[in-house]
């Protein structure tokens, strides 16, 4: 008899969410699942509709097992697919999970056999052999993560494709910010792989790519400095020979010789969660960090050669419109390499959903347009319109084509400046990887500008209805996006 089939899918999100054109990384929880029920027997294929460039056709893929992770941007695709390879395949099990799932597992019940709560290594093969009755699984975090198989990567189809190796070393995070998802999922509890493990997981991936890249997904890659410290001995002792970029927080900056370290090591990016430049907005956000500690991780992390990539997000309730062109400037002026701009997002199951949900803000739940991209409740200082495209203007002013073409010409005039004095050694410092980025970044904000149209249209229409309400009169609309459901009045 053959093995049972087992075929994992993570759908692509709305098209609204240009990014995942161009960010295209699978997600490591189908790996370790996959590999789990490889290591047990089963035929497994994982397919990622963001790698794969299209969506999946059902009828192509014949399977005993169906397995669908769903983040909020991807619940809607999750639920049409579970429902559509349920109606061709009825004899097929289908196991909805993933962060969206955990959070709201009710919204999947009616389309999957199980909804999976939470980690689900420890539940995996019960769960495909039919061991639970129930809809809704609880599963179990990973108390020892070295207990987890080393990834079969060639189960994902297109895995040649990546030019970075995705990673994962640890879970959980001891913060709590009140917009997160993290500590909802994985909890505050710090659960990591040991330095020696992370070696062995590095060498193991370089087995399947030819590129020496690595992006580390884990939320705080630093949270335990002697772990770092650790691992970047390792790694220059061992001549790995790996760049590698990873997601920090600020306070890594109180440390520079652990930064140094790092370099050293090969980090060559470090991904930050700045938030906001203002300090009331960091402590509503409980982000545990102010304008003098992000200064100073620029400051420190610039001084080592690395390169920054800043997320912002704009729309909390001391946010104001001068908050945009302020954050713009203080990016500029402290030359951070590359920056996201996002919409504060009130994801589903965290308290800043609930707060909103309470105060009646929220626009709509079409889960489509919860990707930070779109504004989808109602600010305090501006209306969700202004929220939308001052965002979108921020992003033109850091990324102006102007700008892009002076940097490219100073870097020119540098390197050329130290090849005449013969100054190879720092020549071949200078970084064309941060121009290059900046020029596409730019591409896919006219992009994501281009495909806001509609939206912009029904905020437009939202406010209008606002405003006329408040005037006593009766609002005459034009329709709305085919796609958006509003949830009330904004």
């Amino acid at each position: 008899m053959s093995p049972k089939r087992v075929i994992f899918i993570e759908p692509s999100a709305n098209k609204t969410n240009v990014f995942d054109s161009y960010m295209r990384l699978p997600l490591m929880g189908s790996l370790y699942l996959g590999t789990i029920l490889h290591e047990h027997g089963y035929d497994v294929r994982i397919l990622n509709e963001n790698i794969m460039g299209r969506e999946i056709d059902a009828f192509e893929i014949p399977a005993d097992v169906f397995c669908l992770t769903a983040l909020t941007g991807s619940a809607s695709r999750t639920k049409y697919l579970a429902a559509y390879l349920k109606r061709i395949y009825p004899a097929a099990r289908v196991i909805v999970g993933g962060i969206h799932a955990s959070l709201l597992p009710e919204e999947f019940t009616d389309v999957a056999d199980h909804v999976v709560v939470g980690e689900a290594e420890e539940i995996i093969v019960d769960l495909v052999e039919g061991r639970f009755d129930e809809k809704i699984v609880q599963g179990r975090k990973v108390a020892d993560m070295a207990r987890l198989p080393l990834v079969r990567y060639d189960l994902l189809d297109g895995y040649r494709k990546l030019d970075l190796i995705p990673l994962m070393t640890s879970r959980g995070c001891p913060f709590n910010c009140n917009f997160c998802t993290v500590t909802k999922v994985f909890g505050r509890e710090f659960r990591m792989l040991s330095p020696e493990r992370v070696l062995t997981e590095i060498e193991n991936a370089l087995q399947y790519f030819s590129t020496r890249d690595f992006f580390f997904y884990d939320d705080n890659f630093t949270a335990d400095r002697k772990r770092l410290a650790d691992l970047c001995d390792l790694l220059i002792a061992r001549r790995v020979g790996i760049t590698w970029a990873a997601q920090v927080r600020t306070d890594l900056a109180r440390h520079p010789d652990l930064v140094e370290k790092m370099a050293r090591a090969g980090c060559r990016w470090v991904y930050i969660g700045f938030e906001s430049i203002e300090n009331e907005t960091l402590k509503a956000l409980r982000k545990s960090q102010t304008r003098a500690d992000i200064e100073q991780a620029i400051t420190v992390f610039h001084q080592f050669g690395l390169n920054i990539h800043g997320m912002f997000m704009f729309g909390e309730d001391h946010d104001a419109l001068d908050t945009f062109p302020q954050t713009v400037a203080f990016a500029i002026e402290h030359r951070i390499d590359t920056v996201q701009f996002m919409i504060l997002t009130p994801f589903p199951g965290t308290e800043y959903y609930e707060r909103m949900l309470a105060e009646d803000r929220l626009l709509h739940t079409d889960w489509d347009y919860y990707n930070a991209m779109f504004a989808v409740f109602q600010p305090k200082n501006m209306s969700a319109l202004k929220l939308q495209t001052e965002t979108y203007r921020a992003y033109g002013k850091f990324y102006s084509l102007r700008r892009t073409a002076l940097d490219a010409l100073s870097l020119t005039v540098n390197v050329l400046l130290d090849a005449l004095v013969w100054n190879f050694g720092r020549a071949q410092r200078h970084n064309l990887d941060t121009i290059f980025i900046r020029g596409g970044a730019k591409a896919i904000v006219l992009k994501g500008a281009r495909t806001s149209d509609s939206y912009l249209r029904f905020l437009g229409e939202a406010e209008q209805r606002k405003l006329l309400h408040a005037g006593g009169k009766n609002a005459t609309t034009t329709p709305l996006p085919a796609n958006i459901a509003p949830h009330r009045d904004a």
